[in-house]
């Protein structure tokens, strides 16, 4: 039986997957049955997003290859994941741009609050988030930056679906403890209302503002959940 060699490329860390292929992924993995999670179809769904394997590729790999293969990608979701301030791609046309986080979020306008609350939760327009979060930088040095002005998410979002699944995944970490700090802030400052003035003090500000501590917690809560959920690599040892 003839030994059959297969080229692999195979991602070495998160910057090297895009986030449409981790879109695709998370697509695929939303739409199978539980019980399929638990065999083989995820594992060479990963190997042909990823790694570009076909379906009759995969079944050629040697077991050992097929297991190290997946080890490996199992290994990047697992990596820790900070904020990317900035970055740069190379179009098609070699074209290289650098992209920035948006610098001061106290400035940020109604529209990109607006679009970015619309898009961040959502993986499937995730690339419409980091369209709104990510965009051309055009003055600056390293430390300080300007970008350009938001026109809307339609003008990079196609771009941004090339863009390393590990700055999007950065940005909704920082976004999901930014919330969380927020909210302990707005706990404590409440608390030393109630500590100052007394309980009816305290009860008066929660009837004022609970409504939208609630939504604003229901909203860390799906963050959260998203957070636990949407990252994981589902790979099953044969």
């Amino acid at each position: 039986m003839a030994v059959v060699e297969l080229e692999v490329s195979i991602p070495q860390d998160l910057s090297a997957i895009k986030l449409h292929q981790y879109q695709k992924y998370l697509s695929v993995a939303k739409n199978v049955d539980e019980e399929d999670k638990n065999n083989e179809f995820l594992n060479l769904k990963a190997l042909e997003i990823f790694c570009g394997l076909s379906l009759k590729d995969s079944y050629n790999l040697p077991v050992n290859a097929f297991e190290s293969v997946l080890k490996q990608l199992s290994a990047c979701f697992e990596e820790k994941t900070d904020l990317v301030q900035r970055f740069k791609m190379t179009g098609s046309d070699g074209v290289t741009a650098e992209f920035g986080f948006i610098p001061n979020l106290d400035k940020m306008s109604f529209g990109e609050y607006i679009d970015l609350e619309a898009y961040i939760t959502d993986w499937d327009n995730m690339h419409k988030a980091m369209a709104v979060m990510y965009r051309p930088i055009i003055s600056g040095n390293k430390d300080l930056y300007g970008i350009e002005d938001y026109g809307g998410s339609e003008r990079w979002a196609d771009v941004m679906k090339d863009a390393p699944v590990n700055v999007a995944i950065g940005a909704l970490v920082f976004f999901y403890r930014l919330g969380k700090k927020l909210s302990r802030y707005t706990m404590n400052s409440l608390l030393e209302q109630e500590q100052k003035k007394g309980t009816t003090a305290f009860q008066e500000a929660l009837g004022e503002n609970g409504g939208g501590i609630n939504q604003y917690m229901d909203l860390l809560e799906a963050m959260s959940t998203k957070l636990n959920q949407l990252p994981r690599f589902h790979y099953t040892p044969a």
